[in-house]
């Protein structure tokens, strides 16, 4: 995830549009904010998008230059550290990078819609719940991953939501799975979005519960089936 610390440098109300100032760098954005507003905002790889030459005009209020810094290959893609102001990491699929020739210090231009760099959500909500399952309990991080995944789609996306490398997030699905007693993370592979992962029926289930449970109790809760035991 692409998070950066940003000041609201100007606002545009006619077009609904915000230019925030990110270090030295200005991003555009469609954000309901007042002048000198301090934020801290997100755009997410898979919304990052490279072209090998200045695309021109476009829509997109963000055309940023930049050189290729590395890439990183991942089950759902690749993906590829961008050198510009501010600098972000793009997520592309494997035939991009062989079609654009795509290497360290190719020059690029990454562009990002307005509507794309959001005001950033914590992760961890600060009541903390437990999920008891059949055979153990879903501690507050397993159930954080299980909402990233949820939320992104993908296990790469939520292994760098919460923090963890992909394979800590693919031990902690594992877990999650074991303790509740039934698979809640389904991976899927390949198509035309390059695979990802999604929640189960369960697994939607145990995230709808650790939500509506962190909405009515206080802090350091344990649920049990479908009620509640304060620790």
């Amino acid at each position: 995830m692409n998070a950066f610390r940003a000041v609201v440098h100007s606002v545009v109300p006619s077009e609904s549009l915000a230019w925030l100032r990110v270090g030295r760098a200005r991003l555009a954005a469609r954000l309901a904010c007042r002048k000198g507003e301090r934020l801290s905002v997100e755009v997410r790889p898979e919304e990052v998008l490279l072209c090998a030459a200045h695309p021109g005009l476009v829509s997109a209020r963000n055309v940023l230059p930049g050189r290729v810094r590395g890439l990183r290959h991942v089950p759902e893609g690749v993906y590829v550290d961008v050198l510009c102001a501010p600098p972000l990491v793009a997520m592309v699929t494997r035939g991009a990078v062989r079609d654009m020739k795509l290497a360290r210090g190719r020059r690029v231009f990454a562009v990002v819609k307005a509507s794309s760099v959001r005001v950033r959500a914590t992760v961890d909500a600060p009541v903390l719940v437990s999920v008891v399952g059949r055979h153990g309990v879903l501690t507050p991080s397993l159930l954080s991953l299980l909402r990233a995944i949820r939320d992104l789609g993908s296990l790469t996306a939520a292994a760098e939501a919460t923090g963890v490398t992909y394979r800590t997030a693919w031990l902690r699905v594992e877990r999650a799975n074991r303790a509740w007693g039934a698979p809640l993370v389904h991976r899927r592979r390949g198509g035309c979005g390059g695979g990802g992962a999604v929640l189960t029926a369960e697994g939607d289930g145990v995230v709808d519960l650790d939500k509506e449970s962190r909405r009515r109790l206080g802090p350091s809760s344990v649920i049990r089936g479908r009620g509640a035991v304060p620790e």
